[in-house]
């Protein structure tokens, strides 16, 4: 269930990541992003479920939480 999800999320952000890039419209720079904080909840999910004893999940937490926090800010400039 979660694999599908986290295929499709990332789908999702190198789409609007590729039209960013391609185009030069930085307005679609704050969705990439939370996308990409989404996504790193995603995986990081997935490494708890799999019971790793790694500090990686944690780590994709830890940079979700930062992604989101810069996503907020650029919403608001």
């Amino acid at each position: 269930m979660l694999e599908k999800i986290r295929m499709t999320t990332s789908i999702i952000v190198l789409g609007l990541s590729l039209y960013g890039l391609y185009s030069n419209h930085n307005e679609m720079l704050p969705f990439t992003m939370a996308g990409l904080a989404f996504l790193m909840v995603i995986m990081g999910t997935e490494e708890l479920q799999k019971n790793r004893k790694s500090y990686q999940s944690y780590l994709f937490f830890g940079v979700a939480a930062y992604l989101l926090l810069v996503s907020i800010q650029d919403f608001i400039n």
